[in-house]
């Protein structure tokens, strides 16, 4: 993955054409064509490859312009005024998306409108999909349906919407845990992950051939470097690498010989070394243990360690303090 430099801000305007500027990379022209005070707002989050935004307008608008270049980009409705369009096809809050190659496009909103919008950098895209699938993937081979672009519905849209709305507000209210490379890495890799779930991906022909002694020396080899790098925050594509195989392989390989994902067995990794570090007793706030390890999710990491440990991590902590003195 390429760097992940950190920029987040917000943006409130009251000017049609104001707000069009203020998308950062984008190039856009608005026209507002309903009567009325305009009122916009984007909050712009970008992580190295990964743009992340979400847009409210108040009053009905014709967008055009063009997206990052050479990105593609997911778009969530989360409110709509009316019969909202991108590129002539519907845009609703009821399941729809929108998948942007970095070609001209057109929305037109009927009202108030809230948009999620996540691009990312088509050659990062790509290296992250080649190491998920175990084939060569280029950016080219990224191209969806013309600038127009892929729409459809989506059964894991309020898991996504909720993801994405989570990330925005840990910029917003905890920018310092992004301060960790491990966390920031997190959150690239979970934004690859879910536009790649919305690209149909080439099958490697190799995980055809795989064989059960193939799979159990894969997971040998996988549990003995992560005992091996138990003090790091490890995360799959790292481990990919050190391994030398595709997230696809190591995917089969778990679940076919402990029935795990090696996510899940990762996260219960993880959770164990940010454990170890409370019991020590420091005075380190939780949250940032949690993001040293590459959890940026806290609620969800909080419930995960009290689902295994049965305690909450602040208790863990506060025990081990009190220990100590």
């Amino acid at each position: 993955m390429p760097s992940h430099d950190l920029d987040h801000a917000i943006h409130e305007t009251c000017d049609v054409h104001e707000h069009a500027a203020s998308l950062a990379l984008w190039d856009q022209r608005y026209e507002q064509i309903s009567g009325g005070r305009f009122e916009g707002r984007i909050e712009d989050l970008r992580i190295g490859p990964v743009q992340l935004f979400r847009e409210q307008t108040s009053r009905a608008v014709v967008q055009q312009g063009l997206p990052r270049p050479g990105t593609l980009t997911l778009a969530i409705a989360l409110a709509s005024g009316g019969d909202d369009r991108i590129c002539g096809r519907s845009l609703r809050p009821d399941g729809g998306y929108a998948v942007i190659a970095d070609g001209e496009f057109e929305l037109v909103t009927h009202g108030a409108f809230d948009v999620l919008a996540l691009d990312i950098d088509r050659q990062a895209l790509a290296a992250h999909a080649s190491q998920v699938s175990g084939a060569t993937v280029t950016g080219d081979d990224l191209q969806v349906q013309g600038p127009r672009g892929l729409h459809g519905h989506d059964p894991h849209q309020v898991e996504l919407r909720t993801l994405l709305l989570d990330t925005l507000r840990t910029a917003r209210e905890s920018p310092g845990l992004l301060q960790h490379m491990a966390m920031r890495r997190a959150l690239v890799q979970t934004a690859c992950d879910a536009l790649l779930a919305r690209i149909r991906l080439p099958m490697p022909t190799q995980e055809a051939h795989a064989t059960a002694a193939s799979r159990e020396r894969v997971v040998r080899e996988a549990r003995a470097w992560m005992r091996a790098h138990a003090h790091e925050p490890i995360d799959v594509p790292m481990l990919c690498d050190a391994l030398g195989v595709s997230r696809r392989t190591l995917q089969y390989s778990f679940e076919a010989v402990l029935q795990l994902s090696p996510v899940t067995y990762l996260r219960a990794l993880r959770l164990n070394g940010v454990r170890r570090e409370l019991m020590r007793g420091s005075v380190e706030p939780v949250a940032d243990c949690a993001a040293r390890w590459g959890f940026w999710h806290l609620s969800r990491f909080a419930a995960e360690y009290r689902a295994l440990f049965g305690e909450k991590p602040s208790e863990t902590a506060a025990r081990a303090r009190t220990a100590l003195h």
